[in-house]
């Protein structure tokens, strides 16, 4: 499930610029690379018809080439290819169009990543934890200033972009973009979107003062403890986070069976969110989005011989995630070994 806080800065991405991440020398571990076989393939079936899921994992190795022959031929005889569940923002264009707002934005972003009372985040954190979060800056992001005045949520997430640099580890996006490029090939695919659209009603006050609410509910003590378990994934899980990108481009599900998922219900940073002024509305937006995707692939089921459809490992892997509800309904589903 997305963080209303993602949501609502994606609102303003478009118009606020990325800061700069520092590089340092890369370490010595070495990260699997070149041509990959890739992730295996779920299949569901009901009867002679099949749905095909593409695992998403992140983040993967950097720079590989992973070998979509398989996903090349699955897409090329699909008539469906069944997105995954997503959000979008819907922001009225007099709001997002108007000048005036670019640098509201901007200024908005700021607000939002302060303190209260502008203090800085060794004054808001516990001793132990501002030492373990300025080690990892000093490690990885040592001319990132900027984190110094952020609140915690903020500050961890500024970092994590150089941390999965320096480790060989990237994020999903150019896989995606692959397989965008092959459906295009399949000029007779039927291409379906369970999309959940969120409504933010109102002028660009009215939508600065509930992202302020929003963040300003968040439990402080759980947003500690969100931060303190990124902190340990960065300290002592980031050569698990290079064998599960590993496993993954190598197409070895086993191994990626025992991993943590993220959205579980004993996530800390879910249940920082959760804990918010929006969490009823998050909440509603996963449920339409979970149905919506269940119907989308009743549906392809009843209907195509071939569907081709991306889901994000937790969706796969876990005991509540869209494919156990798929097993539920009564269809046969053959895992990669």
């Amino acid at each position: 499930m997305k963080s209303l806080v993602g949501i609502f800065l994606l609102s303003w991405s478009a118009v606020i610029a990325a800061q700069p991440q520092a590089q340092t020398e890369a370490p010595e571990e070495i990260i699997v690379t070149g041509r990959l076989p890739g992730p295996a393939l779920w299949k569901v079936s009901n009867g002679e018809n099949a749905l095909w899921i593409f695992a998403v994992v992140s983040p993967i190795p950097k720079d590989m080439e992973w070998e979509s022959q398989r996903v090349e031929q699955v897409i090329a005889e699909a008539d469906e290819y069944l997105e995954a569940p997503d959000v979008e923002v819907s922001i009225s264009p007099m709001v997002m169009l108007n000048p005036v707002n670019l640098l509201r934005g901007y200024r908005l972003l700021k607000r939002l990543q302060a303190n209260p009372g502008k203090q800085s985040l060794q004054e808001v954190l516990p001793p132990e934890l501002y030492q373990r979060f300025s080690a990892l800056k000093a490690q990885y992001a040592p001319h990132e200033k900027a984190v110094e005045k952020m609140r915690p949520l903020f500050a961890v997430g500024q970092i994590n972009e150089s941390i999965l640099e320096q480790n060989g580890l990237t994020e999903i996006d150019d896989v995606i973009e692959r397989i965008n490029l092959l459906i295009k090939r399949n000029r007779t695919i039927i291409r379906t979107s369970t999309e959940v659209t969120m409504t933010m009603e109102g002028g660009f006050g009215d939508l600065a003062g509930r992202a302020e609410a929003m963040v300003s509910s968040l439990p402080f003590d759980k947003e500690l403890a969100c931060m303190e378990r990124q902190l340990v994934r960065y300290e002592s899980d980031i050569k698990e986070m290079r064998s599960r990108a590993n496993s993954w481009a190598q197409g070895h599900v086993d191994e990626l069976r025992d991993m943590p998922l993220p959205g579980e219900s004993d996530d800390p940073c879910l249940v920082m969110v959760m804990g918010s002024s929006e969490s009823q509305t998050m909440a509603e937006i996963e449920l339409q989005s979970q149905h919506a995707w269940l119907a989308a692939a009743d549906k392809a089921l009843a209907n195509n011989q071939s569907t081709f459809a991306v889901l994000g490992i937790s969706d796969l892997l876990s005991e509540t995630g869209l494919l156990a509800q798929l097993k539920a309904k009564g269809y046969a589903v053959r895992e990669p070994q």
